[in-house]
């Protein structure tokens, strides 16, 4: 009887050993495991308009990209995978079939996207990645991809430092987290890994190193993507200058013991301080954060970060308490968060998905003046744009008045019967269209019905250029012969 018990003991013991072990395997899995059903594919066609020929679309071309399911049905990529796609397809792990997806947010300032899949499509539901607000500085992390191929890829870099770096999609400074040494090479929205959790996606990559979108800015976006109306981030909306000459500030009446504060070199009149800053103003601090001469401040886990972190991280509408030296006092502004579209900017910093704005009349192109524009000009165009034509970027881009809101100009001249003596214009900045002073490249239209007794439209240029003068007799032929010849199919986009 005693052997027999012992027998079931043994037994049981036995059997429960071995459950136990198995559920233990059953828990344990690799992260690459995890991630074979959170990782996607990206098929995306690109098309868009020449600047040249702005009625002229782009012939459409196939890029790849990746992404990562942050829900059942949703794929979180980059805006700049994104930019000027007129379809989007994904592609699981070990699947052939491409799915179709849709933009539900996109956000160029952050740099993120998030698409939607059709749950009739799509299949079974994704496994979610949960993005873990996580700064392991100095350590070895992992990064995974789904390649073209349908293979589940991996490398390593280790995490270097955290920083605000240039968004390669937009006008914003962005926080990122450094890494270096890449062990092989790398692309926008792969996933990076601390061990188990995920702490960011790849924003930029080069031989050297990468810059990875935080889990942090990650979480923001998602959130805010929930809302009925998806508002953004804070923009700043003026510029610093480092204030380390001791001259300066005696000049501006600060204390000598003052050691910190950064100068406000110019406001804007878009983002956050645009209403509330004065150009000479010092920023001492912001919601208490003290801020140096270089416009740094001390973060409590990524040490000195630029002061436009603050301000990225708060909703329009927010409100942030600036310290500021101002007429030899210390004073404190409720600063209202702001931010904008770039169709506000004077001269728009990007136009992604859209057809850029021109007319055409007697032969004569007439454009809304964009950084995409410059574009003409190739590789390192700063220093190859006109000077009259690059100084309303550089200085004024973010400085549209009630006065002017965009910047028309000129591009240049179709040859035709009706504009001889005129071909040889171009890239000039519009003033007056019959008189009327042009603020908009809407204004046209209004300004175009000015005058209807008089022969001719009167065109007149900044610089003192020569006037153009259209006869407006037989017009509506001319434009159409011109359109035929050229092969415009609408004279206008406005």
């Amino acid at each position: 009887m005693k052997i027999l018990q012992t027998l079931i003991i043994s037994t049981v013991i036995v059997a429960l050993t071995s459950c136990a072990k198995t559920e233990k395997k059953t828990e344990v899995i690799s992260t690459s495991e995890r991630m074979k059903n959170s990782l996607v594919n990206l098929r995306i066609s690109v098309g868009g308009y020449e600047q040249f020929q702005p009625w002229k679309q782009r012939a459409v071309a196939q890029q790849s990209g990746y992404g990562c399911a942050v829900g059942p049905y949703l794929i979180l990529t980059t805006a700049d995978n994104i930019a000027n796609a007129t379809m989007v397809q994904i592609r699981r792990y070990e699947k052939n079939e491409w799915i179709s997806a849709a933009v539900k947010t996109i956000d160029y300032e952050y740099d993120l996207c998030l698409l939607e899949l059709d749950p009739n499509t799509a299949g079974q539901p994704f496994e979610p990645i949960q993005f873990v607000e996580q700064y392991t500085q100095g350590q070895e992390h992992s990064i995974y991809w789904l390649s073209g191929g349908g293979h589940l890829t991996e490398a390593r870099g280790i995490l270097d430092r955290a920083q605000c770096e240039s968004n390669p999609v937009s006008f914003t400074d962005n926080l990122f987290y450094i890494f270096t040494n890449p062990s092989r090479s790398t692309d926008q929205a792969e996933v990076v890994c601390y061990k188990d959790k995920t702490i960011g996606i790849i924003g930029f990559s080069s031989d050297t190193d990468l810059g990875v979108i935080p889990a942090e800015m990650i979480n923001r976006f998602l959130k805010e993507s929930q809302q009925p109306v998806y508002k953004g981030f804070g923009v700043p909306g003026f510029r610093t200058t480092a204030l380390l000459d001791p001259t300066v500030r005696k000049h501006l009446k600060m204390p000598e013991d003052m050691k910190h504060g950064v100068y406000v070199s110019k406001v804007h009149t878009l983002g956050t301080g645009s209403k509330e800053l004065k150009s000479g103003d010092v920023i001492l601090a912001i919601d208490n954060h003290t801020v140096n001469p270089y416009g740094r401040f001390l973060h409590p886990q990524y040490d000195r970060i630029d002061l436009d972190y603050l301000i990225s991280q708060k909703r329009p509408g927010d409100t942030l308490e600036f310290t500021v030296f101002r007429d030899g006092a210390q004073v404190t502004l409720n600063v209202e968060v702001m931010n904008f579209t770039t169709d506000q900017m004077l001269v728009p910093y990007y136009e992604y998905g859209r057809q850029p704005s021109y007319l055409v009349t007697g032969g004569y192109v007439f454009q809304k003046l964009t950084r995409n524009y410059f574009a003409l000009w190739g590789d390192n165009w700063s220093g190859k744009v006109p000077p009259h034509l690059y100084q309303y970027y550089s200085n004024h881009a973010f400085n549209p008045t009630d006065e002017r809101q965009d910047i028309v100009i000129l591009s240049y001249v179709l040859p035709a019967p009706i504009n001889l003596g005129y071909q040889n214009l171009g890239r000039l900045v519009v003033s007056t269209w019959n008189g009327m002073k042009i603020r908009s490249f809407e204004d046209i239209v209004k300004a175009r019905q000015l005058n209807p007794d008089e022969p001719f439209e009167v065109i007149e240029f900044e610089l003192n250029a020569p006037k153009v003068v259209i006869p407006r007799q037989n017009i509506g032929q001319y434009d159409a012969q011109i359109g035929q010849i050229y092969g415009i199919p609408s004279l206008k986009n406005i």
